[in-house]
Parts: C-alpha cells; structure tokens; sequence
C-alpha cells in the first residue's frame, strides 16, 4: 500500500513539474472521509433482527478520491480518477459494506477484500461543434435520471453527447460490461454482455423531460449447454421534474418498464422465461425560506417464483438511493440489494424468490445558517409479494441527521436512525422475536 501511494505522489509531483513545457493544464480535486459507523443487530453486514441472532457491526474506515483532469487543448480532455482505501475498515483489509464495481450491482459485498489503491477511470472527452464524444472507463449508472435507479459504476463505454438543440439532447452510448468471447477460450462464439443505451431529454424553465431506452445482451457461457444462459432486457425509463417559477413547489418522478427474456440451458424450466417488470418513483414538495419538506414514494414490483416461466421483478432500488439510513442503507439490505432481489430474509425464506418493496418517506431539511444544517425523515417500507402467512411490513424508520460545515472545506455529518422492525421477518412463525436495530454514523470529510 504504501509503496503504491509513493508511486501516485512521484506520478502527480513529475506531471505537475512537466505540464508546463507541454503546455498542458492539469487540475485536481477529491476529498478524504474518516468515518465511524455503528448498527444493533446487523451481523455482517446483512439484516437479522431475530432475538439474539443479530450481533452489532461498528468500526472506522475512509476513503481517499483524487480526481486529476488534464486539459491538453480546449476541446480535449483527460479525465482520470484514483481512489485509495476504498471505504475500507480501520485495522481490516474488507471495505465496509457496498463498494460497486464494473460489474457489481449488489449491496451484499461486505466481505470483499478491499483494494488499497484502484485506478477507476480514465477516458478522453473531445468537444466539437456536433456534440461531445467520450471514450474509455468513466462513470456509468446502472438507469438515468434520478437517483431511484441509480447504482453509480466504473464502466468501459463510448458516449456521444449532443448539442442541445433549442432544449432537446440525446445521448448515445454502448457498455461493454464483460469480455467473455475470449476469454472464456471459446473464441469462436459471442459469449459477451454488453449494453446498449439511449437518452433523449427535453429541458426549459419549470420543466425536465427524459425518455431512456436501454438493452442489456448478456450471451456469457452462451455455448455451454450444460451451464450456459442468455438475457435481453430491455428497460423503458421516464422522467418529469416540474417546479413553479418561483421554485416554491416541486415535483419529480421516475418510471422504469422492464421486458425481455432469459433462458438458462440447465434448467429445464427456465428456457424461455418472460422477464417483465414496473418500478416507479414521486416526490413533490415545497421550499420555503430555509426549510424543505417534501413526501416521496417508492416501488418496485416482485414475484412469488409460483410460475418458472414468468419473471416479474422490476429494478431494484439502487444504492445511490438512501432516503432513509437503514432500511435504504447500503449495509442493512433490507430495501437496497442486488438486481430483483430485496432483504436477507430471501435467504431464510427460499420459498419467497422476490418479495420487490414499496416504501413511503417524509422528510424535511432546515438550513439554520450556512454553516449547519438539519434533516430529518420519517418512513415505512412493504413487501410487494409475499408467501401464505408472511406478513408484508418491513418496518418503519426515524432519522435525524445533520451537517456542519467546520470550515470551507472540511465538514462533520452526525446521522442517526432507529428502525422498529416489521412482521415479515418472522417469516410467518407468529412466537419468532424480531428486534428493532439503531444506526449511528458520523463522519468528517476534507474535500478540496
């Protein structure tokens, strides 16, 4: 480890020492994050309010971001990111909790061995009067628009970016999200999984319209007759933010529409499998002077698995969307988890393949002074399908939570939150005892 940051401390100290011969601009920001967390009844990570099965997780850990940009002409950049640390615990080699990679969409990697030193992007943007082209690893999401969908990437992709034309842009772009045609060693078959997307928008004063079209092709072990599987889902995701001229009043929503098909060649009962699925997100709330309030809903469909031949979840809630600390929270995975699937109760209950969830938040911030601002939330979450006998709730949730800004560039955040725990996780057994879990978090970030 520290070998590595001597290497990207000469690397940065030599390129800032050259730039100016090359003529090359270079400018560099990131933040540094020292935090502590801890959580009643989680157990590594993973959600088990049964009495006296849960043990609390606490620790510190931090994260280090450097994110160099190298102007080489007007129009042409470098962008670059490094990271160090990577959330990872004090005294530990694991990072603590959800850390995405290029092909990770899950909140369940609590266990992974955390990277000292990863390099996450690199690619060029060209600027040119018909739109902008980018070109390597960048930041990729899995959906578009609002947070809802969002589970941010480091991914390979080619962009096209428009110019907007009187409020209208589109963006194009293709992901190769894995490269299995080679090396697999079946060089002669398409076994890749790539992605293909578009995003058309419209926006003016008062008003945000976008429509994105994606195709994920996933032919991975495609030959393989005993093990092999393929998808192609397509997803149809909407967006629309209004607000009044005075932008006293708000409103934002997101529709996600999935359809597709899967087979996997090992399972009889799975070869043609009808993939389909609805997920939505609204909010509407007011601003007045310091204090905004507003009341958000969120869902995404399940399914009981009682029919093989039809798949019915929708996206799950991605990690970029933590309305509330825990049952939205990347390390309690109660609503937040991998693609179509919610909680670890999945585990304990194999007969509920995917439950999807619906949640319900009211919350509201208040700018005291520059310097400190408060948040607080309240909000209950549901289970969209469940066995005979489950019960749906997932549990109801208080947060508080606030931030103060020490200095232009350093900054405390303090969030707590107490879940009282629903009936669903005792599985339909009426004598199980479930406990309620608390989480607090505070954390103090350098950013420059």
């Amino acid at each position: 480890m520290k070998k590595g940051l001597i290497i990207i401390a000469a690397a940065l100290f030599v390129a800032a020492m050259v730039l100016p011969a090359m003529a090359v601009d270079m400018s560099l920001s990131g933040f540094y994050r020292v935090r502590g967390f801890y959580q009643s009844n989680a157990d590594a990570g993973g959600i088990y309010p049964y009495d006296n099965v849960g043990s609390p997780d606490a620790w510190w850990d931090h994260h280090l971001q450097l994110n160099p940009v190298f102007k080489i002409a007007d129009n042409l950049k470098l962008v670059t990111r490094v990271s160090a640390f990577n959330n990872q615990m004090w005294g530990s080699s694991r990072a603590s909790g959800a850390v995405a990679g290029k092909d990770t969409l899950s909140a369940g990697t609590f266990d992974s061995t955390a990277e000292n030193i990863i390099f996450n992007r690199a690619y060029i943007e060209w600027a040119t009067p018909k739109g902008t082209l980018k070109i390597g690893r960048m930041a990729g999401q899995y959906l578009f628009f609002l947070p809802f969908g969002n589970t941010e990437l480091d991914a390979d992709r080619i962009v096209y970016v428009s110019p907007a034309y009187s409020g209208f842009n589109v963006v194009l772009g293709h992901e190769k999200r894995a490269e299995n045609t080679v090396t697999s060693g079946d060089n002669i078959a398409d076994q890749d999984h790539d992605r293909y997307f578009a995003v058309l928008s419209y926006a003016c004063p008062g008003l945000y319209v976008g429509y994105a079209p994606d195709w994920y092709r996933n032919r991975q072990a495609s030959e393989d007759v005993a093990t092999g599987y393929t998808r192609d889902l397509f997803n149809h995701n909407f967006c629309l933010k209004l607000n009044d001229p005075t932008n006293t009043y708000f409103f934002e929503g997101e529709l996600q529409l999935r359809r597709g098909t899967y087979a996997d060649y090992y399972d009889p009962a799975t070869q043609d499998v009808d993939a389909r699925g609805l997920g939505y997100y609204a909010a509407v709330g007011t601003k007045k002077g310091p204090l905004t309030v507003a009341l958000a809903t969120a869902f995404c469909s399940g399914d009981e698995g009682t029919d093989p031949g039809k798949y019915k979840v929708g996206t799950a809630f991605g990690l970029d969307f933590q309305p509330l600390y825990i049952a939205t929270g990347p390390y309690s995975k109660v609503l937040t988890n991998q693609i179509g699937a919610h909680g670890a109760a999945m585990a304990a209950d194999p007969t509920v393949v995917n439950t999807g969830a619906k949640a319900y938040v009211l919350c509201a911030d208040y700018v005291v002074d520059p310097q400190l601002a408060l948040h607080g939330a309240l909000g209950m979450a549901y289970a969209d399908k469940t066995t005979a006998g489950v019960d749906d709730e997932f549990g109801k949730e208080f947060n508080i939570g606030l931030k103060y800004q020490i200095m232009s560039n350093l900054a405390y955040e303090l969030h707590m939150g107490y879940l009282w725990t629903g009936d669903f996780f005792k599985l339909g057994v009426a004598a199980t005892q479930v406990d309620n879990i608390y989480q607090i978090d505070h954390s103090l970030t350098l950013s420059f």
